[in-house]
């Protein structure tokens, strides 16, 4: 098995533990979180690698599936399918995102000093939304402090580790650590304002990498948007492109007038 369909394996996994229901869909799997329906990531239509899929019958099907949500998020595996989509979801009025799968395979070429401690959930919760509210400037506190939330459940179904890098003593940023079967994810990663340019992602990353090989996993990975910025500081800590998959979403009305 190549490394893409162990992540792809490893992904679904992740996804389905934190659901709460799973439906069979002719286009792949719909992912429910009833708990936390406001919760993109959580309520979604995933269509497989290899399903054929046009856009308004994914349209038709998504609506289907999740009539009484107020948001509506389809995720394409196969990157080729997912390119000729975009444009259709871009004037259909949908935001677009090509996201890369990039994998640790080389040395990080700099270090970073600053220290870095694991920190429970309850602990890194404050953190938490207080990240949500600065890399999402439309997203209410409630809103915030549920995607903070739904990361206890995380915790307990996938064994989630946080890592808070330090600077001047003060939490300065933080991302999140998965490992199941020889694979680990990186995720969440962020740096407060008050504290870019100090090395604090370089930080944590690393310290997840080291930590992630340390639990087993023999292959490590982490998102990045194909169009930002990070994945170029992400090629500088040893990950390497390795494939892509997209991002569709309708957000919810009150969402796109904040």
């Amino acid at each position: 098995m190549d490394d893409l369909e162990r992540i792809r394996r490893y992904l679904a996994w992740r996804e389905e533990a934190t659901s709460t229901r799973i439906e069979p869909s002719r286009f792949g799997t719909a992912l429910f979180n009833d708990d936390f329906p406001r919760y993109w990531d959580g309520n979604f239509l995933r269509v497989e690698p290899g399903v054929d899929a046009e856009l308004e019958a994914l349209l038709e099907e998504v609506d289907r599936l999740y009539s009484g949500f107020d948001h509506r998020e389809i995720v394409v595996l196969d990157d080729d399918r997912g390119a000729r989509l975009a444009p259709g979801f871009r004037d259909s009025g949908w935001e677009v995102d090509a996201l890369l799968l990039m994998a640790a395979r080389r040395g990080t070429e700099r270090g970073s000093t600053l220290p870095v401690e694991q920190w429970s959930f309850e602990s890194v919760s404050p953190l938490l939304v207080e990240g949500n509210l600065e890399a999402a400037d439309r997203m209410t506190r409630e809103d915030a402090e549920m995607d903070a939330g739904i990361r206890r459940i995380f915790e307990e179904r996938t064994r989630t580790r946080f890592f808070v890098a330090l600077a001047d003593r003060s939490p300065a940023g933080y991302c999140e650590l998965y490992v199941h079967e020889g694979v680990a994810e990186i995720d969440d990663v962020h740096t407060f304002e008050r504290y870019r340019g100090r090395g604090v992602a370089t930080a944590v990353v690393s310290h997840a990498v080291r930590q992630g090989r340390a639990a087993g996993a023999d292959l490590v990975f982490l998102i990045a948007d194909d169009d930002d910025w990070p994945k170029e500081l992400y090629a500088k800590l040893g990950f390497d492109p390795l494939s892509r998959y997209w991002q569709f979403r309708r957000p919810p009305p009150d969402y796109r007038r904040g």
